[in-house]
């Protein structure tokens, strides 16, 4: 094999590793040694500028509390919570006060002995008993002050038998949302933390596969001053530890594209450990005659818009019914007029009936009636979707299981075949390049192993996320689940 047909065939195999486990691209930088995990319980925090070195478990804890897209999806689920208690505001009280200051540059008085008067000297009549007159009235004064409480409560109101139960389903939708959001943000980390970690094997393959070019290049050239082979296999020897070195470059170029974005998904820079050095979470997996599929955060989700939509749609069926309103007010006025009190209050019962309000309310029923339709839609597709992504999953890790069996025999196999060309070039039976194609197959194994490895840690994330699951692996037991 030459090498430049081994080099593409590296090129193919991380193409079919960021392909299958890795996520959008991000910043190139240098890839850092992963180094060991911190102490468990420790509780101290990385300093500022450095990168926290976590399990995965602990990567996917610290994005579920602060990653940017899960506290984005929970705000916008407290939105829709605020939306019921906007729905209780149609049986809650409404109260007021007002007051006002009214100055008139033309008093109102009603003077009754001044009328007498006025009368009698009309007609000669003089008054017999001027002391029943009445004492002037002022109606109004020439500075008045009004005020006015009034507290209105309604008795019977359609919006408020018909649009808190859609209200609380909605909220509830919004919620089963965020959680649904809070799931993918989570398959994303595993994925690039899954990612990161077959990276990270790649690159001791490529180290290896750069200290064993170097060996090579060392021999030839020792081989070379005493006239036992040509220059043609020592330029052999160089190529392939140029090869080994830009293979490096190129998994440490796409090392620290990823951990920029698992920074950006985390919401703080971690970087993986070894894909030995801790073992995945225990993904909780129901078996498949429980449907699985059907408790994911995003079916229960449409089902709640359904039932939403259904109850909007009941209520515009319903909204002619008449609204009862009972009212109190109480009344404050400086000019006791005729009635001889400055305070005054009023009750009174009302009722309104809605004979026809333009057509808004026929069109309404129309815009909530398609828009239950369009959600029924919805809820058939999630299940669909659900189910279908549940039947892949299941699909997909058995296949990585078996691409893992047999890329491990091969790196094994791989492996003895180079010891055996070694020994056979060391005693003189095999070439140099015989030589150079056992190591390219041995880089080509080890390469292909750590991408069926990480592979497969994905395919099973990717199966506990079908089911709903990734959060709920996390949980320690006892705990009481989101669900």
């Amino acid at each position: 094999m030459s090498i430049r047909r081994s080099a593409g065939l590296l090129r193919r195999s991380l193409s079919s590793l960021l392909l299958a486990a890795l996520v959008p691209s991000g910043v190139l930088a240098q890839a850092p040694e992963a180094s060991a995990p911190p102490p468990s319980g420790s509780g101290e925090s990385p300093a500022p500028g450095t990168l926290r070195t976590a399990t995965l478990e602990e990567a996917l804890s610290l994005a579920a509390k602060q990653s940017p897209d899960v506290v984005a999806a929970r705000a916008q689920a407290a939105i829709s919570a605020a939306g019921v208690r906007r729905a209780w505001t149609a049986w809650q009280p409404e109260l007021t006060v007002g007051a006002q200051y009214v100055h008139s540059s033309a008093p109102a008085v009603f003077d009754l002995g001044m009328i007498t008067q006025l009368v009698g000297g009309v007609f000669g009549i003089a008054p017999v008993n001027p002391g029943i007159v009445l004492d002037p009235v002022v109606i109004t004064a020439a500075n008045s002050r009004y005020a006015t409480v009034q507290v209105s409560q309604p008795l019977f109101t359609p919006a408020g038998v018909f649009l808190i139960g859609p209200a609380k389903d909605g909220a509830r939708a919004a919620e089963l949302g965020a959680l649904e959001a809070r799931e993918q943000v989570l398959l994303g980390v595993s994925r690039t933390y899954l990612g990161l970690q077959g990276i990270l094997q790649l690159m001791d393959a490529a180290r290896e596969a750069e200290s064993v070019a170097l060996q090579r290049e060392n021999e030839s050239k020792a081989q070379l001053q005493v006239g036992m082979t040509v220059e043609a296999a020592l330029l052999r020897a160089q190529s392939e530890t140029a090869q080994a070195r830009v293979q490096l470059a190129q998994l440490s170029g796409q090392y620290t594209q990823l951990l920029a974005l698992l920074e950006a998904l985390v919401g703080e820079p971690v970087q993986p450990v070894p894909l030995d050095a801790a073992g995945a979470p225990q993904w909780v997996i129901p078996p498949e005659d429980q449907t699985p599929w059907e408790d994911t955060y995003a079916v229960r989700a449409a089902a709640l818009a359904v039932k939403a939509n259904e109850g909007k749609v009941t209520y515009d069926r319903f909204s002619w019914l008449p609204s009862v309103v009972a009212q109190g007010r109480g009344l404050y006025n400086s000019n006791t007029g005729f009635t001889g009190k400055n305070t005054s209050y009023e009750l009174s019962v009302s009722a309104s009936l809605p004979l026809y309000d333009r057509g808004q309310r026929y069109a309404a029923l129309r815009e909530d009636e398609a828009r239950l339709e369009q959600a029924r839609a919805q809820y058939a597709a999630s299940r669909a979707k659900a189910r279908a992504n549940w039947v892949a999953a299941q699909a997909n890790l058995e296949a990585a299981r078996a691409a893992l069996l047999q890329a491990e025999s091969q790196a094994q196999l791989a492996a003895r075949v180079q010891q055996q060309v070694a020994a056979g070039y060391k005693a003189g039976v095999a070439t140099s390049l015989e030589m150079s194609d056992a190591d390219n197959r041995r880089f080509l194994a080890a390469s292909s192993a750590a991408q069926a490895r990480a592979a497969l840690e994905v395919r099973r994330v990717e199966l506990a996320a079908a089911a709903g699951r990734i959060a709920a692996s996390l949980e320690p037991a006892g705990e009481p689940s989101s669900r």
